[in-house]
């Protein structure tokens, strides 16, 4: 059996993420999960759900009711997909299954649910104005935009950096020129390029709110990173009178390539070039760039971000106030006074941040140790571990330090319960971090505190409303919810939001939390186990049929089969209509009576129906419709067959898995962008051995005897 172990946070909960993890263990159009006729139809669907549901929250087109609903409705279909070959075990569930609950209590381990969490704020006070005006000069609305648009005065942040191609010359020629460079080697046209970059003014918005709602100093740090960015292009401008394109990471400095000790100066360049061509880098020749223009904007934007940045922080620029941090110094000294024995940790999600509180609170005599991706040291884990891991030895611990501020670095793999109270200065888009976090000083081990404490920082009104920081994470998290079900609120508690922006943002995180569905089942079979009822059980005979006038959601005729270690349940009626497939959630209540029941003879009716799913039992829906980009890759692997480009039997090969869903979306997009002159790598990246472990898995489908075990008609 192929088993994966998943922790309390098993997923990022957007749908395309479960069916990805879905597809290590299923082949979507020869799948043996017989939850949907259709796997890939099935989660396709739901992913556009989602998609919609989330552009609907962001445009404020639904309720929080509505929202809410459509979340658990998209959460209950994913639930019932993947309730086969998921076992869920929550600490509730550890508590209400008798031999989970005596195991622990041997084991002298006591689960505790965290106390609802705290929304905390801050004023922006007299720096709002400034915060705005600043929000203002790097994106304007399009209303702004439109009314001083003739203006000489009026100006704004273009991203010019971010986009040379909407500075592209107007000759069509050369626009077509460019395309085919650009598909030869990056393996994506001009047009494509240029959808990608248009965002990225909206993006460096967001980024820089995300920033500001984080820390002044993160702000501060991301400014002078943009203007050292926009410096770094006009030098490379200069130097190669070429504009260049970096998909991943800081654009590297132009003197790195030329900066070197070697006599052959252009074997060197040329190498380092194709070094970061690998990563996604490109230069676009000037002759395709309208450079007037281009450069009068990039010097523009430069001088903006200059003059925002002296605004801020001085010609020699240095914090002047920060409202954010005077409220959090204040919290830490409250919580310290009221409670000293209850040890504090500090999230964020940016090491600029945790580098300026770190800094910030030096004097402030709380004894604070500070902990980024930078420190990671053996000597500073073994400082973390004395002060804050409670399964350490005594004769190991030390109480040196009392308040830890870390970024996500010390989210995993560390047991930090000697603390009690987590403090979320900022708020992660994913709030599977937050629950990671939290999963720091909740360890089963050692239990310290009968209440621990979660606080969390969300955005000043104009952030949320900027970045929709609280409304992506807290969809998701219901998402998470509905989907796996939590037994810890980690975002927003019920019963009263602090935040001034309460009545605009409420949550729609109204979960309790959650038993597992099949607990109740469970402990009935081990009630019964070994009992006369349970026998008598298993002596029923495979085929068995029975009728039932019931009170329940579904009526007509009910089988379960098994084909191999597979299972199907299905229901169908007189009306001919495809038989409805059920998860077993759904069958085992329509299965389940009280036994004060009368069981009854099937009818005439009960025959044809039966048939009828008996031959469709086993029976796939249509075939999953192609997308653009299979179809893309399918053509390319044709021609490269005509031409003899790769082996003939492993294309064939190729063509099967692809027809079958068997290749990731990178997998298709990375044959889609290699030509046939370097085919060779795609042999490379997708193995012949994968190829055939996939096929492998595909004809097992078909293994297997189909045996009907059960039917039942409702009436």
């Amino acid at each position: 059996n192929k088993v994966m172990l998943l922790t309390a946070t098993p997923f990022n909960n957007r749908p395309e993420d479960i069916y990805s993890m879905l597809k290590l263990f299923q082949i979507p159009s020869k799948s043996t999960l017989k939850t949907v006729e259709n796997l890939g139809t099935a989660f396709k669907e739901l992913i556009v759900r989602y998609k919609e549901l989330s552009d609907s929250q962001r445009k404020k087109k639904l309720s929080q009711a509505e929202i809410k609903a459509e979340a658990e409705a998209i959460a209950k279909s994913i639930r019932s997909i993947i309730s086969p070959l998921v076992v869920r075990r929550s600490r509730l569930d550890l508590e209400d299954i008798p031999e989970y609950r005596e195991d622990l209590k041997r084991q002298h381990i006591y689960p505790t649910i965290p106390e609802a969490p705290i929304e905390l704020g801050y004023n922006l006070n007299e720096v709002k104005d400034l915060y705005l005006r600043t929000l203002d000069l790097i994106s304007p609305s399009e209303e702004d935009k439109e009314k001083h648009k003739a203006d000489p005065a009026f100006r704004y942040f273009k991203a010019s950096r971010y986009k040379p191609t909407e500075y592209i010359v107007p000759d069509e020629k050369l626009r077509k020129e460019l395309d085919k460079e650009l598909n030869e080697k990056m393996g994506t046209g001009l047009y494509m390029l240029a959808g990608r970059q248009g965002v990225v003014s909206d993006f460096m918005r967001r980024l820089l709110v995300r920033r500001f709602e984080s820390s002044v100093a993160a702000f501060q740090e991301s400014l002078k990173m943009m203007i050292e960015s926009f410096e770094r292009i006009q030098a490379w401008i200069e130097k190669r009178d070429k504009v260049p394109v970096y998909k991943r990471g800081i654009l590297p400095d132009v003197e790195d390539f030329y900066e070197t000790s070697d006599d052959d100066l252009t074997e060197e360049i040329t190498a380092m070039f194709e070094k970061y061509q690998e990563r996604g880098f490109f230069e676009i020749d000037m002759k395709y760039i309208q450079r007037e223009k281009f450069m009068a904007d990039i010097q523009s934007d430069l001088q903006l971000l200059k003059d925002i940045q002296t605004e801020w922080f001085g010609k020699e620029p240095q914090i002047r106030f920060d409202y954010k941090l005077d409220a959090f110094r204040k919290l830490l000294k409250k919580l310290r006074t009221e409670d000293p024995k209850r040890k504090i940790i500090v999230f964020t999600e940016f090491a600029d941040t945790a580098n300026y509180l770190g800094t910030a609170l030096q004097n402030d005599n709380l004894g604070v140790f500070k902990y980024t991706s930078k420190e990671a040291s053996s000597a500073n884990k073994e400082t973390i571990r004395a002060n804050f891991d409670a399964g350490l030895k005594p004769q190991y611990q030390r109480d040196d330090y009392q308040i830890l501020i870390a970024t996500d670095a010390i989210s995993e793999g560390y047991n930090l319960h000697r603390a009690g109270t987590i403090i979320n200065y900022d708020i992660p888009y994913n709030p599977t971090r937050v629950i990671q976090r939290i999963g720091r000083i909740n360890r089963i081990n050692k239990k310290m505190f009968d209440k621990l404490y979660i606080y969390n920082y969300f955005p000043t009104d104009i952030g949320e409303a900027e970045t929709r920081t609280k409304q992506i994470s807290t969809l998701k998290m219901a998402m998470i919810h509905a989907i796996m079900g939590e037994d810890t609120k980690a975002l927003t508690s019920d019963e009263q939001l602090h935040a001034y922006f309460k009545e605009r943002y409420q949550a729609e995180l109204a979960k309790s939390e959650e038993r597992s569905w099949d607990t109740r089942y469970r402990n009935l079979l081990n009630e019964l186990k070994d009992s006369e009822v349970y026998v008598e059980a298993l002596a029923i005979p495979h085929r068995a049929r029975i009728c039932r006038q019931v009170d329940k959601f579904h009526k007509g005729v009910l089988l379960f089969g098994k084909k191999g270690n597979d299972f199907v349940f299905k229901i169908g009626d007189n009306t001919h209509d495809s038989p409805l497939q059920l998860t077993a959630e759904q069958a085992l209540n329509l299965f389940e009576a009280s036994v004060s029941e009368e069981p009854l003879k099937v009818d005439n009716e009960f025959n044809p129906i039966y048939q009828y799913i008996k031959t469709r039992l086993f029976r796939s829906g249509k075939p999953d419709a192609d997308e653009k980009s299979q179809a893309m890759a399918r053509d390319r692997l044709y021609i490269w067959m005509d031409k003899a480009i790769l082996p003939k039997d492993y294309l064939n090969d190729l063509l099967t898995v692809l027809d079958i869903g068997g290749l990731t979306g990178e997998e298709i997009r990375f044959i889609n962008k290699h030509t046939a002159k370097r085919a060779d790598r795609v042999m490379e990246r997708i193995t012949q051995e994968y190829l055939n472990r996939v096929i492998g898995k595909m004809n097992k489908v078909f293994e297997g005897d189909e045996t009907l075990i059960l039917a039942e008609q409702l009436k």
